[in-house]
């Protein structure tokens, strides 16, 4: 969180947060960012992955990933992430339940 602080210092402005979907696992960190006013755009892996793809560097390591994303930030038109209602996140979770049952 510090790093991000600074950024704003330095620049008068909050940086916008890019990160790779990770299903329910990103969710305490949208959250935490969420509550702070970070703009977060989440990436699709299949996008990354395919841009991945067509790289002529075929390394794959944390670094390499973000340099990826941040590429896809400044070359692509995101769409910034969009707060999902609650209503949709049960509807989500009764179907996950009712596919886990069948």
């Amino acid at each position: 969180m510090f790093l991000l602080e600074d950024v704003k210092r330095d620049s008068g402005r909050k940086p916008s947060i890019v990160l790779e979907a990770t299903g329910h696992y990103q969710t305490p960190v949208v959250h935490y960012l969420e509550e702070r006013g970070y703009l977060l755009i989440i990436i699709n892996p299949l996008i990354s992955y395919k841009s991945r793809a067509s790289s002529l560097r075929k390394v794959k390591t944390d670094v390499v990933d973000a340099y990826l994303l941040c590429e896809l930030f400044y070359k692509e038109e995101l769409e910034p992430y969009k707060k999902r209602g609650i209503q949709l996140l049960n509807l989500r979770n009764l179907t996950r339940q009712h596919e886990n049952i069948a």
